[in-house]
């Protein structure tokens, strides 16, 4: 019984949101010019504040890897980062002083 609800609960909501569509799209083709040029108007102010916070939250997600990819750079240059696994002992993980492997 109580899935019985749930699955009338999710199709309701399901149709719901396509009659909603359905009215939106109805309103849309039967506006004024005038209700068509306000909405242009209204739509102008957005979008170009989206793009704008679109592109501040890249710039910052770049800035992290970037800095992220500095960090590790620097610390392979000092030495500081894992050459494999816990198995790996320090024998089979160092290069012989003669270019030559064992």
């Amino acid at each position: 019984m109580v899935q019985l609800i749930i699955w009338l609960v999710v199709l309701l909501v399901i149709a719901g949101a396509f009659l909603a569509l359905a009215n939106e799209n109805r309103r849309l083709r039967s506006r004024t010019t005038e209700e068509f040029e306000r909405d242009l108007a209204d739509s102008k102010g957005l979008m170009p504040s989206m793009a704008r916070a679109g592109g501040l939250q890249m710039e910052k997600l770049l800035s992290t890897s970037q800095k992220a990819a500095i960090e590790l750079r620097e610390d392979e240059q000092r030495g500081m980062t894992r050459t494999g696994s816990k198995s790996d002992d320090a024998d089979r993980t160092e290069v012989p002083s003669n270019g030559k492997s064992s």
